[in-house]
C-alpha cells in the first residue's frame, strides 16, 4: 500500500464515521422521528467497524515508515 492509498483509506473512514451521524441527526431531529434500533446499529456498527480499520490503516502507516526509515 502507498502513502497516498492510506490517506484516502483514512479520508473515506472519517466520512464514514459522519455520515453514521448524520443519518442519527437527521432521522431524530428533522424528520422527529423516535430512536429505534436502526440509529443503535448503524452508529455502533459502523463506529466499531471503522475505529478497528482505522487502527489497522494506523499500522500500516507505521510500519510503511519504518521500512522507509531503516531501507534510506
Amino acid at each position: 500500500m502507498s502513502r497516498r492509498t492510506l490517506r484516502y483509506a483514512m479520508v473515506g473512514c472519517l466520512a464514514a464515521l459522519a455520515a453514521a451521524v448524520i443519518y442519527a441527526v437527521v432521522r431524530l431531529f428533522v424528520l422527529s422521528q423516535r430512536v429505534d434500533a436502526s440509529i443503535f446499529v448503524i452508529n455502533v456498527v459502523v463506529f466499531a467497524g471503522m475505529a478497528g480499520f482505522m487502527i489497522y490503516l494506523t499500522k500500516k502507516e507505521r510500519d510503511l515508515e519504518e521500512k522507509e526509515f531503516f531501507s534510506g
